[in-house]
């Protein structure tokens, strides 16, 4: 059974069908696997300070506050890819301002909780400015220095008790009723860590979290797709201050004092052990490994004294030091990836059925995705001039300069190392040149980061494969409709507003996974796929942009004869549509074939610009490529096509 997918210009295309519904099943399993998850969890919420003992509630509580912070901290570094060991500054931070507000301005609570909430992820925003712009463990350093200030701060300061912190906050009062024993606090808490957990998911798996996975797979790639890499990292870094300063303020309200330790390294240790231990891959992690490590702490406060007689925290800090080593070396994936893996063992595959969906084949000049305002065919879109870029003491390209216009294709060609991808980084953004502009359209982008080239309607593919690995191939190309949708960080994670934009999302994707063949592989890992298949998801990824202007980095290389005859077709059909595609590929008669013009590139300089005849009968370009003198009569062959035949007329 066969299903139709209509291109956004009324053209249609055939795909297998049973395809199209095992990936609206999985997504619905998808749900319903959450459904169950949440109220098992809500259950366990539920039931455990009426079976566990009243010290084991006790460690239920700390569980839950710290599990909160673990919440904002798995966020951070397993869905932005960023480490960070100041997570206890924040949680200082929240639990100081409620103390404050409580004990010397007699704020009601829950007001408080919004104001200490909201300093910390003001804290949050002031200091990410700066420091999200470093990387790795710069940022780590960084942010460790973060938590050191915060404990100086509070130790010196007599407004904030000096070494002694403030006390004298009261349990909470709700009806009437104070919550002071463990089993009723626990349930005060339940209701909160269970939105924020559910707040916390819909986040990961909607428009904002497959950016941000998509910016820690490639942030190249991701920015190219329109991605503002830094303004979503610094979104989730204050997101993730908000979970630490909510869990500083549950924290002060159940110890009833604060002090210069709440914001200690140890402190950081312990949530990013929760966040490691529990699986960065999931927010459900957080909540695993704060119990687990909780109950480890318990055992270490145990066992340590027994190994080491005289033992105290900083030995116990050791304890935490080698779960935390064992765990990165033998589980990097944690208690969640131990428990996906066992689940991947239960399940059978199901059988592969059918042959891998393919587009149908269409008429070369058949137009694909063409849209309303497009520019005319033929009106300048891409204007490069004097483009140059200087590595010290080595000029990359020099001084070149062509157009690019609407609905042709242009071919930009040279022997190895002549500039091609040079130029290409240059123009969309990757490498700032060092001189000369790039226009697309009427704004000026050289020297701007890739997302305002995405913006402006282009985008591209890359030499290197810049997949995204740790995603399917249904959802490297939903990262390409990041521009075409606009749910941001609040509407995510209430999730309900998003849905409509999110099954619009699903239908798009689908349509381009059947236009392009990828229909039959769009729940596989894009890691899992051939190499050349690949090389189609890089296209159509870019393709679910929309783009007006696409450059396609040697997209021929790795694919077969098959392949590269249907991505030929599927080139003309866009070019039909009014899509500026530019070409750069080592196979030189094949873009000969399929270009309108073509530019020649050597030792970074344009040595010839014109139409395929005339670039294959200039002298610079046979010098360039056969290395003989410009004087010689000799021409390059005629033009083959991409499988390889000797084009016709109406193949060129």
């Amino acid at each position: 059974m066969t299903v139709k997918t209509t291109a956004s210009n009324g053209t249609e295309t055939t795909a297998r069908g049973s395809a199209a519904r095992t990936g609206r099943g999985r997504w619905a399993r998808f749900s319903r696997g959450d459904l169950a998850a949440f109220a098992l969890l809500a259950l366990f919420l539920a039931a455990f300070p009426l079976l566990a003992s009243e010290s084991m509630v006790n460690v239920g509580v700390y569980a839950l506050i710290y599990g909160l912070a673990a919440i904002g901290l798995t966020l951070l570094m397993g869905l932005a890819g960023q480490v960070s060991l100041g997570q206890a500054a924040f949680f200082a931070i929240g639990a100081y301002g409620q103390a404050v507000l409580i004990t010397k301005y007699q704020v009601p609570m829950v007001p408080a909780a919004i104001i200490a909430v909201s300093l910390a992820m003001v804290a949050a925003l002031l200091v990410g400015l700066p420091l999200l712009r470093l990387r790795g463990h710069y940022l780590a350093l960084a942010t460790l220095g973060l938590g050191i200030i915060v404990t100086v701060a509070a130790t010196e300061s007599e407004f904030l008790g000096a070494t002694s912190g403030i006390y004298g906050v009261d349990k909470p009062t709700f009806g009437g009723r104070r919550y002071d024993s463990p089993a009723e606090y626990f349930w005060l808490l339940a209701p909160v860590v269970f939105l924020a957990l559910l707040l916390a998911r819909n986040i990961v798996t909607g428009r904002i979290g497959r950016a941000l996975g998509a910016v820690n797979d490639s942030e190249i790639a991701a920015e190219c797709l329109g991605v503002d890499t830094f303004r979503l990292r610094l979104q989730v870094f204050v997101l993730s201050a908000g979970f630490a300063g909510l869990a500083g303020v549950a924290y002060v309200h159940w110890i009833g004092v604060v002090n210069p330790n709440a914001a200690n390294f140890p402190l950081s240790v312990e949530f990013l052990l929760m966040s490691v231990l529990g699986g960065l891959g999931s927010v459900w992690g957080a909540v695993i490994g704060a119990f687990s490590v909780e109950l480890l702490d318990e055992g270490l406060r145990s066992l340590i004294p027994t190994l080491v007689p005289g033992a105290v925290g900083e030995v116990q800090l050791i304890g935490f030091g080698v779960v935390l080593t064992a765990v990165i070396l033998f589980v990097p994936g944690g208690i969640h990836e131990v428990w996906r893996r066992l689940l991947a063992r239960l399940r059978r595959p199901a059988p592969a059925t059918g042959e891998p969906a393919a587009a149908e084949a269409e008429p070369d000049g058949s137009p694909l995705l063409a849209r309303e305002g497009r520019p005319v065919a033929g009106e300048p879109l891409l204007e490069v001039r004097d483009l140059t870029r200087r590595f010290g003491g080595v000029t990359a390209v020099s001084g070149v300069s062509f157009d690019v216009r609407a609905g042709e294709i242009f071919g930009l060609i040279g022997p190895n190392g002549a500039g091609k991808t040079t130029c290409f980084n240059m123009i969309s953004g990757v490498l700032a040149p060092s001189a000369g502009s790039v226009r697309l359209g009427n704004t000026r982008i050289d020297g701007r980061k890739p997302h305002v080239f995405a913006e402006a309607r282009a985008t591209r593919t890359f030499q290197n494969l810049q997949i995204f690995r740790s995603t399917t191939v249904r959802g490297n190309v939903a990262v390409g409709r990041h521009l075409r949708s606009g749910a941001g960080m609040l509407r995510a994670a209430l999730s309900f507003p998003a849905r409509g934009e999110e099954r619009q999302i699903h239908r798009s994707v689908n349509e381009l996974l059947a236009l392009t063949g990828l229909a039959a592989d769009a729940d596989r890992l894009a890691a899992d796929l051939p190499f050349g298949r690949q090389r189609q998801l890089e296209i159509a990824r870019a393709l679910a942009l929309e783009p007006d202007l696409l450059l396609l980095d040697e997209p021929m290389a790795g694919l077969s004869g098959a392949e590269r005859r249907e991505l030929v077709r599927l080139l003309r059909r866009l070019r039909a549509g009014g899509m500026a595609i530019v070409l750069v590929e080592h196979d030189v008669e094949a873009v000969l074939a399929l270009a309108d013009r073509v530019a020649v590139l050597d030792d970074g300089h344009l040595i010839a610009l014109g139409t395929p005849d005339e670039v294959r009968q200039d002298p610079a370009v046979l010098a360039a490529y056969l290395g003989v003198d410009d004087d010689e009569d000799l021409t390059l062959p005629a033009a083959q096509t991409a499988d390889g035949n000797l084009a016709n007329e109406d193949d060129a």
